[in-house]
């Protein structure tokens, strides 16, 4: 169902993009919280997403993608300045981009555009929501494994169904931008903001899908992008 640029193209243009973000921002801005990540500043968000390049070209990927191994990143990395961590990034992707090609590995674009994202938000810099990784995952993402009921998910005019393939649809969500699927997916939405779209069916079919809808479940509280 996904079209656009392959994995290696997704992912160089995601760390491109990360790192023009990055290159404008003000020193006191790296110790900036991060709400989409909860106990993560700024810094710590490059640590990771930097860190996944060098971990996996350095075969340290026992428990990844855990807590433990993420929060090693942070530590391993916390010696670094910001410019050494984008050098060694900007050196180690091009090979990495290759292998998460040869196998098929989709989530390091989808994993780093999303960081993205949540660095903007916390410093109050929104923009990027059309970009081609957030644009060409959209269909993918409407899709909702182990959905319970019959979903179609109308983005751009087509419904996408989930569920029960035969028959009508016992809930429809009608208007969603490919961005609010983009965030909304990995958990960067509550279940309050999440229940307030355009939905259509009963509301024990809608709650159902909701159980379903985020890969990490949704924030304790809304995120406003």
């Amino acid at each position: 169902m996904r079209s656009g640029p392959d994995i290696a193209t997704s992912y160089r243009f995601a760390r491109e993009s990360f790192t023009a973000l990055a290159r404008t921002l003000p020193t006191e801005a790296w110790s900036t919280p991060v709400p989409c990540t909860p106990d993560w500043t700024v810094r710590d968000v490059l640590s990771h997403v930097s860190g996944i390049t060098d971990d996996a070209l350095a075969g340290r990927m026992d428990g990844a993608p855990g807590e433990a191994w993420t929060a090693a990143q942070i530590e391993r990395n916390r010696p670094a300045t910001v410019d050494e961590l984008l050098e060694r990034w900007a050196a180690q992707a091009p090979t990495f981009a290759e292998i998460i090609q040869q196998i098929g590995e989709w989530r390091p674009p989808f994993d780093c555009h999303t960081h993205e994202h949540d660095v903007r938000h916390a410093v109050g810099r929104p923009g990027n929501r059309d970009s081609i990784i957030v644009e060409s995952m959209a269909a993918d993402l409407a899709v909702i494994d182990g959905c319970p009921v019959a979903l179609d998910v109308v983005l751009g005019g087509r419904p996408i169904r989930s569920g029960p393939a035969e028959g009508p649809a016992a809930v429809t969500l009608e208007r969603i931008t490919s961005f609010e699927l983009f965030r909304s997916r990995p958990g960067r939405r509550s279940r309050e903001q999440m229940r307030a779209w355009n939905w259509v069916g009963d509301d024990a079919d809608i709650e159902a899908v909701l159980d379903a809808w985020a890969f990490f479940g949704p924030t304790a509280t809304a995120i406003d992008e």
